[in-house]
């Protein structure tokens, strides 16, 4: 398997996490899952105009899409065909950073996938797929969707900014997810909560719960990556959690397993987990 990064130019960096391609991925699996991830992202199937969508929490029950989609935030693990993934290009958004180009999509994009042609009307979006794979070149095709982006900004009259709010909140949640609360946030921005949880969602297309959630996941998992001996509890408390029950309940409920069987794994590679 290749995989090729790349980040974004200074023009999109604003919004833009990475680009990234994966090609030759055949492993002798059918399926895995994904672990949670609070990242919005547009994914392109450079094989086949066509992606099996898996209902939540189920492999046993799937949809086709088109091979182009907007992917967004995931609450809990969800399930891919590894056939869909054989060669595969993703444009990964950073935490707010898909508003302008999705708009009220966000909001109900929580779990959930839509064809590109839906969430981004713009010509290009019904050729944009087979361009990219006629392309040989991995630059060529990062450069390619750029030029959509930029594209799709500069028709736009007036860009969605993001409200400082959120951005403030996702500030706080990034150094520390244990200590964000809606209130004080909502008041630091003289919002009401409710506001505030609608703003959030908005933008980032989970609630400020939800995100917080994922976040103290990813950085459990991290842990265990990093640090596979430290102890539980403490692993617990330093992400976040209240106390070890609580995080062996969550982190199984997200991820299908417990930590120690993620320990005992070795065979997760970019947190996709094989069945």
């Amino acid at each position: 398997m290749q995989l090729h990064l790349c980040r974004p130019s200074p023009a999109l960096r604003k919004w833009i996490d990475r680009y990234w391609i994966c090609e030759g991925y055949l492993p002798l699996h059918e399926l895995e899952y994904k672990l949670p991830d609070a990242h919005t992202s547009l994914i392109f199937n450079l094989r086949h105009d066509r992606l099996r969508i898996y209902g939540q929490g189920t492999p046993d029950r799937y949809e086709q899409m088109p091979g182009a989609i907007a992917a967004g935030p995931k609450t809990s693990r969800y399930w891919l065909n590894t056939a869909c993934q054989n060669a595969c290009l993703g444009i990964e958004f950073k935490p707010g950073g898909a508003h302008p180009f999705l708009g009220g999509w966000m909001s109900v994009l929580q779990d959930g996938d839509i064809p590109l042609q839906e969430a981004i009307k713009h010509p290009d979006t019904v050729n944009l797929r087979c361009e990219l794979s006629e392309l040989s070149v991995p630059m060529e095709r990062f450069q390619r969707v750029e030029q959509f982006l930029i594209d799709c900004l500069a028709r736009q009259i007036d860009i969605p900014r993001g409200h400082s709010a959120v951005a403030a909140g996702l500030r706080v949640l990034a150094e520390n997810p244990a200590a964000f609360l809606v209130r004080d946030m909502a008041d630091l921005a003289n919002l009401s909560a409710e506001r505030f949880i609608q703003l959030f969602k908005r933008e980032t297309g989970l609630t400020p719960k939800q995100y917080a959630g994922v976040v103290r996941f990813q950085r459990a998992v991290e842990h265990l990556r990093r640090k596979p001996e430290v102890d539980s509890l403490e692993l617990a408390l330093a992400c976040g959690y209240y106390d070890q029950p609580h995080f062996n309940r969550d982190f199984r409920l997200r991820s299908g397993m417990t930590p120690k069987d993620m320990l005992r794994r070795r065979d997760i590679v970019f947190n996709h987990v094989p069945v």
